[in-house]
Parts: structure tokens; sequence; C-alpha cells
């Protein structure tokens, strides 16, 4: 029997196709809430300390009560304090371009990929390490890898596999070119996960959203050879997985596993 999972950030906003519009406006509420809070701590004690202590804890507090996944909730709680240290200390206009061009780059393709920038949780990484061999080589593809953490954690224990990561945001993309750049069994790929040919891979696994499942399942069985597999994790395919395991942590995801046959 399946249970119902609880509700959290990825499903409320990744079903609906503003995902990154709605992630802004809740930054947005919390944030002005946070405001309130340090003007009533201002009144209460004239302390610049504890109204930006105050201010941070409601960022964090109304984040967490909108179920925002955990990178969300500590960037709701670090802006009030980065607010108040780039206003008390001089900083070039040029730090602020750059930071603001890195989140751009980072988490823009989401308006047209419906899918938001989640890193896989490292709770997850022993689940996926467990299917992989140890006794022969293979190939991994991570659709959608971020940074590289996972590859890089995957090659270290599987020195046997060839690892492939590709990425839309530029960002991430060239973040994880260069983390990568002196190991040999991975392959960083700056292009659309539709550009890729599945048939290549012995495994892949993805971390995305709801939206592009569908499409993403009928690709794989188009694809993908007799006997690979496909690992998702926290959002099924349209078919009943060959194994599912869950995943320990907050927000109690699960990795499916499906394995293709002819």
């Amino acid at each position: 029997m399946s249970r119902e999972r609880p509700t959290d950030s990825a499903a409320i906003f990744d079903k609906r196709p503003l995902a990154p519009v709605l992630f802004a406006l809740s930054t947005l509420a919390c944030q002005a809430i946070a405001a309130g809070s340090a003007i009533l701590a201002w009144k209460l004690f004239p302390s610049i300390t504890l109204a930006l202590l105050a201010s941070s804890a409601t960022a964090a507090a109304c984040a967490g009560f909108l179920r925002l996944s955990s990178p969300w909730i500590v960037l709701n709680a670090v802006l009030p304090l980065a607010t108040a240290c780039a206003m008390a200390v001089e900083i070039p206009n040029g730090v602020f371009f750059a930071a603001f061009a890195a989140l751009a780059l980072t988490y823009v393709p989401a308006f047209w990929t419906r899918v938001p920038y989640y890193p896989t949780q490292r709770a997850a990484y022993g689940l996926i390490l467990a299917e992989l061999p140890t006794d022969r080589p293979f190939t991994f593809v991570d659709i959608g890898c971020g940074f590289g953490d996972l590859l890089c954690f995957l090659s270290q224990q599987r020195p046997n596999g060839t690892f492939v990561g590709v990425e839309i945001g530029p960002f991430p993309a060239l973040v994880a070119k260069l983390r990568t750049a002196l190991k040999p069994s991975i392959t960083i790929q700056f292009k659309s996960m539709w550009r890729l040919d599945l048939g290549r891979f012995d495994y892949v696994y993805t971390f995305l959203s709801p939206a592009p499942m569908e499409r993403l399942w009928l690709k794989a069985k188009r694809e993908m050879r007799s006997g690979s597999t496909l690992l998702s994790n926290s959002f099924p395919a349209p078919a009943e997985p060959s194994e599912r395991h869950e995943i320990k942590d907050s927000r109690r995801g699960e990795v499916f596993v499906y394995r293709l046959s002819a």
C-alpha cells in the first residue's frame, strides 16, 4: 500500500507553469513580514541586533510555514542580515551586479523549463550509489546536474563508471565544468535534456519537477536500452516503478527506480 507523502514546496509550486514567479512572490512575502517584525522589535527593544535577529527568525519561520525547501528557508533567513551588512559597509556596485548575474544565470531557465533549481539531497546519495555496479563499467547521466556535487561523489565511489552531467543553467554548468576539469571520468554538457540521447547510458538520473515527467518517460521508453535504469528523485514517471526507496531526511521524498525492458 502506498502512503501519501507530506506536501512540500516542490509539490505545491512545481505543478504550476509559473513556479519561479510563485517562489519569488513567496520570498517577497516572507521579507515583508520580516521587515514588520524588525520594526516591532525596534519599538519594543531599541536594539539593531535584536531587530535583525527578529527579522531573520521571522523570515525563516514564514518560509517554513509556506513549506519552502531548505535552501529557500536559509536564503530568507540570510537576506535581512545581508541587506543590513550591505547598507552598513560600502560595497562596490560590481559585487551586487556579479551576485545578481550569478543568481539570474542559475534560476532564470526555470521560467521555460518549469524545473526550479533543486540540489539532490545528501541523504539520497547512498540510494543512488547502491544502484550502480562495482564489478563492471557503466555509463551514468545526471539530468540537471547543477554544480556537479552528486557526480563528484559518485565518481569517487565508483571509479569503474563514466559520468555525464547535463545542465541548462549557464552558471551552474560553468561551475560544474571547472570543478570536474581534472576528473577524466566526468563530462559536463551545457544543453537541454531534450537534445540528449538517453540510449547512450546505462543509468539515467533526474531530480526535476512534475511538469516534464510524462514527456521524459516517453523519451526514456523510446530511447533507453533494455536493461538500463531510470532513477527519478521525488517525482514519479506515469508508470509503476520497479522499486521505490524512501529518502531519510526532513522532506521524506523517494527515489523511484524504473528498469527498462524490451
